[in-house]
């Protein structure tokens, strides 16, 4: 014979229901997940050197992480390296020997990384030049990256608002 409750385990309306802890953190953490997923930034990539008003332009595409050529008004820079001032820049020739020689020994590292790790070498160069930068300088610049197996060149403009 089954027992009758007593009065007051019969109207006991207190339940001891609670959050459940373990369940709310682990949704809390998929959340995270998933925004921090499927969150992109489109940062600066490439920042401009400080003596460079880059020229605007229309094109829509981002940049992506490269080697990066600088050509101020006194100098042109790999990366935040000094390679030849441009008062020291022969006139007579197309090619820019010191920046070939930097160029041809960043190449050859890539393709080293390319064999010992995988690191496929993409050929790609990022350049900055003033808006006022001569054509003939960023022609030279631009057939000595050529010239050092860096065939994909991208010239970094500022987009147009």
């Amino acid at each position: 014979m089954a027992f009758i409750p007593s009065r007051r385990k019969r109207h006991d309306t207190a339940s001891k229901e609670g959050l459940n802890l373990t369940s709310m953190m682990d949704m809390m953490t998929i959340i995270l997940l998933f925004l921090l997923k499927t969150y992109s930034t489109y940062g600066q990539i490439v920042t401009p050197s400080q003596d460079l008003k880059l020229p605007y332009s229309l094109s829509q595409e981002e940049p992506h992480k490269e080697l990066n050529i600088s050509i101020t008004r006194d100098d042109i820079l790999v990366g935040s390296q000094k390679v030849i001032s441009i008062n020291a820049l022969n006139s007579d020739g197309v090619l820019i020997q010191p920046l070939f020689n930097v160029l041809k020994k960043y190449s050859s590292d890539a393709k080293q990384n390319e064999i010992k790790y995988g690191v496929k070498f993409s050929h790609q160069v990022i350049i900055q030049g003033d808006e006022n930068t001569p054509f003939e300088l960023i022609f030279k610049v631009l057939y000595t990256c050529g010239q050092s197996e860096y065939n994909k060149l991208r010239l970094l403009t500022y987009r147009e608002k």
